[in-house]
């Protein structure tokens, strides 16, 4: 039974105007119920990343960015995952091993977001035949799309990093194969969102466009590279070229292409709640198709860094560059997405203990606590806690 010295404090919420529980996030919005400084706009709330507790939205941190479902102690084995992963890369180029490389390269990002997705909870969430319809679909347009244009863009990929196309070759090269590349990357997503999802959260919507992306550029990368399997046990290419191909292939590709198809999966699923109707929803809305479009300007610059004669460490250095802004671009959506999408019911006189956190806080939209969206956790982790609630121990 609930007593009246069980009733959760209200203040009223700067921002929405509605009577909320006190915290120092308001449970409805998100926003800071107290100003702060450095801030910024309220409607970007710029402190907090919508995803992690104690994390500024402008940290580079590749681990929440790419696994936003995760409560910080399993963040923590990602973050191990992606160390043990670059460590790979540099052991297999190190002995000078290509065919173990490509096989890294290829498959180690890819294997890492299939176990995020079985630690979040994505196939108890989804059905099995979406992830396995997106995988097939990724990895089937991949395969089909390198071997139509392997042998225009031979000179490319593969081997030859950096080799000198211009004029007509240049825009077929530079911009149109890998335009197309990128739509075919995307279309899993637009596929499976057309088919009408049972659910429309913006994570979900990652989740799907970061798994059609990954299989995209993972079987498109081994089909490519393939001729390597067939090289020799033992590469004998420079030093060089090896480092260069497996930062490219193993980090920088992977990385933009869950960027990329994240952030547009997070579009196609996101809505708008009608509490948040006076709230500038063209500027939200806006600011996530520019994202879209700025991600479809990195995969075009990669593709003018490919048929450019740059010296090899530099295009590694700005095929790096750009999988950061895609990553940023990523993080800053989602974000977006996470403060302005439609929420689960409000139950805010019942408890709910915060995966992030730890605390037991109202069940609302947002933690009052950390402030971390409530939908930055599986669908099956928050009907578990609720069908568990926190109960007060009377005792005391």
């Amino acid at each position: 039974m609930t007593t009246p010295d069980d009733r959760v404090p209200t203040a009223e919420c700067r921002i929405c105007k509605t009577d909320v529980p006190a915290g120092d996030y308001c449970g409805l919005c998100g926003c800071h119920l107290t100003p702060r400084r450095g801030e910024g706009p309220d409607w970007l709330r710029i402190r907090d990343f919508g995803a992690a507790p104690n994390e500024h939205l402008l940290q580079l941190s590749v681990a929440s960015s790419l696994f936003p479902h995760l409560p910080q102690r399993s963040r923590t084995a990602f973050r191990l995952g992606l160390l043990v992963l670059l460590v790979a890369l540099i052991a297999c180029t190190m002995v000078r091993l290509p065919a173990a490389l490509v096989t890294v390269a290829a498959l180690g990002l890819p294997l890492l977001f299939v176990l995020y997705l079985r630690e979040s909870d994505a196939f108890r969430d989804f059905p099995i035949r979406t992830l396995v319809l997106t995988t097939a679909l990724g990895v089937a347009l991949g395969v089909g799309w390198v071997l139509l244009t392997g042998a225009t863009v031979a000179r490319s990929y593969g081997i030859a990093l950096g080799a000198g196309v211009v004029g007509a070759r240049m825009l077929r090269d530079g911009i149109g194969i890998p335009l197309g590349g990128v739509l075919l990357m995307l279309l899993p997503a637009v596929l499976v969102r057309v088919f009408r999802p049972p659910t429309r959260e913006a994570l979900d919507g990652f989740m799907i466009g970061a798994l059609g992306a990954l299989t995209f550029t993972a079987a498109a990368t081994l089909t490519r590279l393939a001729p390597q399997f067939g090289s020799g046990v033992v590469s004998r290419r420079p030093m060089e070229s090896l480092m260069v191909e497996a930062g490219i292939r193993g980090v920088a590709v992977p990385l933009t292409a869950a960027a990329a198809g994240g952030l547009i999966g997070a579009a196609l699923w996101f809505t708008r709640p009608a509490s948040k109707k006076d709230q500038r929803p063209g500027v939200v809305r806006a600011v996530l198709v520019g994202f879209a479009v700025a991600v479809l300007a990195v995969y075009l610059g990669l593709g003018l860094i490919d048929v450019a004669h740059f010296p090899q460490v530099l295009m590694l250095v700005l095929y790096v560059v750009l999988a950061l802004v895609a990553m940023f671009l990523l993080r800053v959506g989602l974000h977006l997405a996470l403060l302005h999408e439609a929420h689960d019911e409000i139950r805010s006189d019942e408890p709910l203990l915060c995966p992030h956190c730890g605390h037991v806080v109202p069940d609302m939209a947002f933690c009052p606590a950390c402030g971390v969206a409530t939908r930055a956790s599986s669908r099956w982790s928050r009907k578990a806690r609720r069908e568990a609630r926190p109960v007060r121990d009377q005792d005391r």
